[in-house]
């Protein structure tokens, strides 16, 4: 079956769109979702709860919550009428920032047969719950990121596009601007066309893609189940890293001496992000660490792979995932966070690299935890995919195994 599909939706109303549209519930902390939750009965959040803002509820509870909310939602008259099947274009520019993908339905059995493949591990709990959430409220809003391999024949018909007066426009509450271009039907069959032929890989939205895929699976993998999804080029995806921060104390001339046994360790100025190693911060200074020549490949060659392997564990007895180490986005400022905590030990990375992603990817790997920060963060609200109704088999072309293929997304969550 065609991988990328047009799909029905509703758009919000640009006149209540400042209001509705929010970051996904996972982007923001549990302060920021109470706030709004409290202060915004049209924010998308109210369809997106989870246990962490009901504690103690169960998931009927919850998808009870959820679903309420987005029938408040539909009463508000926030949305426009239900289009024709289309695809979409969505610009987000944050402050000079911009990415532009095209939003289509992506096949399920794309997720399971190797066309799109991801390169995060699930958590079966949290897969679970976005299942539960997703029979409580089959409309779909939140778009799972997808990249794929730059192709000037789809650029060209995004840039065309966007040369129309844009569908909506809206700044939502993080002062973020987002736009929306409709697809002429005649380019948007270029575009399936173009962008069916390639691979996809999974930018953001793992546990969205292993749980909607779950749920197919328990209906027996039918054809004509979709993810909803926006396909960005590689250039319009930017990848980010998280940096270590390993609590005290230490003892800095024993680590800088175990460290030079096995790396080659010069005292730096401040952090470079170059690949091949990483920087420290320890007592006061820092040192640029580089690691030898590995010969492995995909995940066990990332350099935060290597930290974990190399560095932590046979010199501190920690690794990713310990309760000593803490992850610290790239976009905190370095120097703050060395200034800061200055009795522990700040371990600063460079981001993975496209091609290092696309290989754990290709191979089946999984990063480990916290690997990276992908850029843009989608948001909820702006598009609503309402539950599609049967597919006539004799429409449809033959199945696909859906017990064949990437285990990434596929076997990790049977």
């Amino acid at each position: 079956m065609t991988l990328v599909r047009p799909f029905p939706a509703r758009i919000v109303k640009a006149i209540h769109a400042t209001d509705v549209v929010c970051p996904m519930h996972d982007a923001l902390s549990a302060a920021q979702r109470a706030n709004l939750l409290l202060e915004n009965p049209l924010s998308y959040l109210n369809v997106t709860r989870s246990a962490l803002d009901m504690p103690g509820a169960s998931y009927e509870d919850i998808g009870a919550a959820n679903a309420a909310g987005l029938e408040r939602l539909l009463r508000s008259d926030s949305y426009g009428d239900l289009g024709d099947p289309a695809l979409y274009i969505y610009r987000i520019d944050r402050d000079g920032d911009v990415h532009t993908g095209v939003v289509a339905d992506l096949d399920a059995s794309g997720f399971v047969d190797g066309r799109v493949l991801g390169h995060e591990d699930v958590k079966p709990e949290k897969v679970k719950a976005l299942a539960k959430h997703f029979e409580a409220v089959p409309t779909r809003s939140e778009l799972v990121a997808v990249m794929h391999r730059d192709d000037a024949d789809v650029e060209s018909i995004v840039n065309a596009t966007m040369s129309q007066p844009p569908l909506l426009t809206v700044t939502d509450i993080t002062h973020v601007e987002q736009q929306v271009w409709r697809v002429s039907d005649r380019d948007a069959a270029v575009l399936i066309e173009r962008l069916s032929a390639l691979r996809h890989y999974v930018a953001d939205g793992h546990h969205r893609v292993a749980a909607t895929v779950a749920r197919w699976r328990d209906h027996g993998s039918p054809r004509g189940g979709t993810v909803l999804c926006v396909l960005y080029p590689e250039s319009q995806t930017h990848l980010l890293a998280f940096d270590r921060l390993v609590s005290g104390p230490f003892d800095p001339p024993a680590l800088l001496a175990d460290l030079r046994r096995t790396a080659d360790v010069t005292v730096a100025s401040g952090p470079t992000r170059a690949h091949g190693g990483f920087d420290l911060h320890l007592a006061g200074a820092w040192y640029r660490v580089q690691l030898p020549t590995t010969e492995n490949e995909g995940a066990a060659a990332l350099d935060v792979a290597r930290l974990d392997a190399e560095i932590l564990l046979p010199h501190v007895g920690v690794a990713s995932g310990h309760d000593r180490v803490s992850y610290v986005s790239e976009l905190k400022d370095a120097h703050e966070v060395a200034a800061t905590h200055p009795d522990d030990a700040f371990f600063v990375l460079a981001a993975p690299t496209h091609a290092e992603l696309i290989s754990v990817a290709e191979r089946g790997e999984v990063m480990p935890p916290k690997s990276t920060y992908i850029e843009p963060k989608p948001r909820a609200g702006i598009f609503l995919h309402p539950r599609q109704g049967p597919v006539d088999p004799r429409d449809l072309p033959p199945a696909v195994d859906a017990g064949a293929g990437n285990t990434t997304l596929a076997s990790r969550h049977r």
